[in-house]
């Protein structure tokens, strides 16, 4: 792998990711009679043009896929990050400091934001056509105590997303050795790797209120795809836009029928090629339109949106809850979770586009600049 390789089309797949997981979120909030979500649900069942695009919707917006594919991508920039520092102490010294600065301060950002939200004027309570997922939320007093145990991951109870970071923080550090491991096996054996890997998470893995280690295959899988270049190379774009449609029918749609720890097998083969293809499939040009300048805006501001646009849609939705308690969410609930989409993506990528530019692009600079110092011997 080339060190200084940066793939675009990766950018623009991390923008469409973290519009999928708003998507998805914005349509889970409005409780919908008889049809809680797609979950384990006969498309044949629902009646009616709107739940059938309800159901349409929340199957584009999988954000559990998306989960999926944000893992294997921090496999590869991980391990693209590692191939280029000496595997000693000050080396893993330097990654491990440089990441938690580049992680931490968008994250302190909305902690800080949504403590103060909770401290001064908020109350939780339900509302009468607000779903189970929504008033699971910010279903506890915001004391000192509890603001540590979420800015220390014990607890990741604010934000929507905050427990996939503790994930790519336990992965980081666990990382070193899964490089090791990958540096010097065949592509056979890796190959067998990961399927103990998985075989873990449902086993050694599968620890009763902490499922955090059971997404490690994930970023092992993501570590292998380079080794996988010359296969992914020779993908015609002919075969590719034959296959993919079918990929991302199984990557959208077979965690419905299983679960999410049997479909994110699935979804993390699926991703396995979608990301090769995207990284090294030169002759493919499925996948072009991630370039495209919409996709790689996002992209460059896919992590602070990924984090603060939960925070934006829970206070849109508590205000109209409290505000327009008349809407008619029971027949008109696909206008309304559009709406709040729309809304909230608007307004979370502005204050994600200041985010970056005012916090994690110094973030960046700063862990640069420490890991540097680190480094030097």
């Amino acid at each position: 792998m080339e060190n200084k390789t940066r793939f675009t089309k990766l950018d623009g797949l991390r923008g469409l990711l973290s519009l999928v997981v708003a998507l998805n979120h914005s349509f889970l909030v409005v409780v919908i009679p008889t049809f809680a979500n797609v979950w384990q649900q006969n498309p044949l069942v629902f009646n009616g043009l709107q739940s059938k695009l309800q159901q349409l919707f929340m199957f584009l917006g999988n954000g559990g896929a998306a989960v999926t594919l944000f893992f294997l991508l921090s496999g590869l920039v991980l391990g693209q990050s590692f191939s280029r520092i000496k595997m000693n102490f000050r080396g893993l010294t330097s990654f491990m400091v440089k990441r938690i600065i580049r992680l931490y301060p968008v994250y302190l950002f909305v902690i800080a934001i949504t403590a103060i939200y909770m401290k001064f004027g908020f109350v939780y309570q339900t509302f009468p056509y607000s779903s189970s997922w929504f008033n699971w939320w910010m279903n506890f007093q915001m004391t000192l105590k509890e603001l540590f145990l979420n800015i220390f991951f014990v607890h990741a109870y604010i934000g929507g997303v905050t427990w996939t970071l503790r994930v790519i923080l336990i992965a980081s550090f666990v990382f070193p050795i899964f490089y090791l491991i990958n540096k010097k096996t065949s592509l056979w054996l890796d190959i067998l790797v990961s399927i103990l890997l998985v075989y873990f998470s449902f086993t050694l893995f599968n620890i009763e209120g902490f499922r955090d280690l059971r997404y490690l295959y994930m970023f092992y899988l993501g570590l292998m795809i380079p080794k996988f270049k010359t296969l992914f190379s020779t993908i015609s774009n002919r075969l590719a836009t034959i296959v993919l449609p079918f990929g991302l029918i199984f990557l959208l749609g077979f965690r419905y029928p299983t679960n999410e720890y049997y479909g994110g097998v699935v979804e993390s083969i699926v991703s396995f090629f979608i990301i090769g293809i995207a990284a090294y499939g030169d002759k493919v040009s499925a996948l072009d339109f991630l370039n495209r300048k919409f996709f790689q805006f996002f992209g460059k501001i896919s992590y602070s949106l990924y984090l603060i646009h939960f925070s934006v849609l829970y206070i849109l939705s508590r205000i109209m809850f409290q505000n327009l308690p008349n809407l008619p969410y029971a027949n008109q609930y696909l206008i309304i979770h559009f709406s709040l989409f729309l809304l909230s993506v608007i307004i979370a990528t502005g204050v994600s586009l200041l985010v970056y530019k005012y916090i994690e692009l110094p973030s960046h600079s700063l862990s640069t600049r420490i890991g540097k110092k680190i480094s030097q011997e």
